[in-house]
């Protein structure tokens, strides 16, 4: 999906002056769908083209729907990836219009690491991840405990994140059931630390953050002509 050239341009921008589009967006997702996506609240409807978006062939119409979401993540100015790190972990906020949740069955066979599955090791270093698509987003296996369970997680690492954030599907894996916390404690390949429930826009990924890398006093190495990223301590 070509959308790393409009997220790049976003983050150089920050939202100073808006994607000029030629194309209505009624044009694109019909008029009866968007005639329900307006009554949404601004952030469901960004989260409503997302999904379109996912559906779509790569194109010019998918080039155009990607603007249109820049635009509108823009207008919102809520706290996006380039927000200022005192932001409360609840009202955070991230997108990634190139990773998707088919993306993250793919992620897991490359880590060989079925997400929210059942761990059966014990947490070491070093960890080794990789770099998935064009954008070379960075994902790292770890394990994270909770009581008597532990499971295995694929993390993006974002460095621009101050907090670490799990799914709701990994919360629920650790025990949680329907009853999800917006913010508990558990244990993250070995380091107990608080994390936070993923929401906004980054709601369909685990994030880690630098509370971890922090914690563990970790070192990053990562090598871009092997697509490969290595944390040791």
């Amino acid at each position: 999906m070509p959308s790393d050239t409009f997220l790049s341009v976003l983050f150089h921008r920050r939202c100073q002056e808006k994607f000029i589009i030629e194309t209505d967006l009624e044009n694109i997702v019909g008029n009866e769908p968007l005639r329900e996506i307006n009554k949404m609240t601004p952030s469901s409807k960004v989260s409503a083209l997302r999904k379109i978006s996912e559906q779509m062939p790569v194109g010019p119409e998918l080039v155009v729907l990607q603007r249109h979401i820049v635009n509108l993540m823009c207008e919102q100015r809520s706290s996006l990836d380039f927000a200022a790190p005192t932001v409360a972990p609840h009202l955070y906020d991230v997108f990634f219009l190139d990773i998707t949740s088919g993306d993250l069955n793919k992620i897991g066979e490359e880590l060989e690491s079925t997400p929210s599955s059942e761990a059966r090791v014990t947490p070491s270093f070093p960890v080794r991840g990789i770099l998935f698509g064009e954008a070379q987003r960075i994902f790292v296996p770890l394990i994270v405990s909770r009581r008597s369970k532990s499971i295995n997680v694929n993390f993006l690492f974002v460095t621009a994140s101050p907090n670490t954030y799990l799914r709701r599907e990994s919360l629920a894996a650790l025990g949680f059931g329907e009853n999800i916390p917006t913010e508990t404690n558990v244990v993250v390949h070995g380091t107990a630390m608080t994390i936070y429930l993923s929401s906004n826009h980054f709601e369909n990924v685990d994030l880690l953050g630098q509370d971890f890398m922090t914690a563990i006093r970790g070192l990053v190495t990562i090598d871009y002509p092997l697509k490969e990223i290595t944390i040791n301590v």
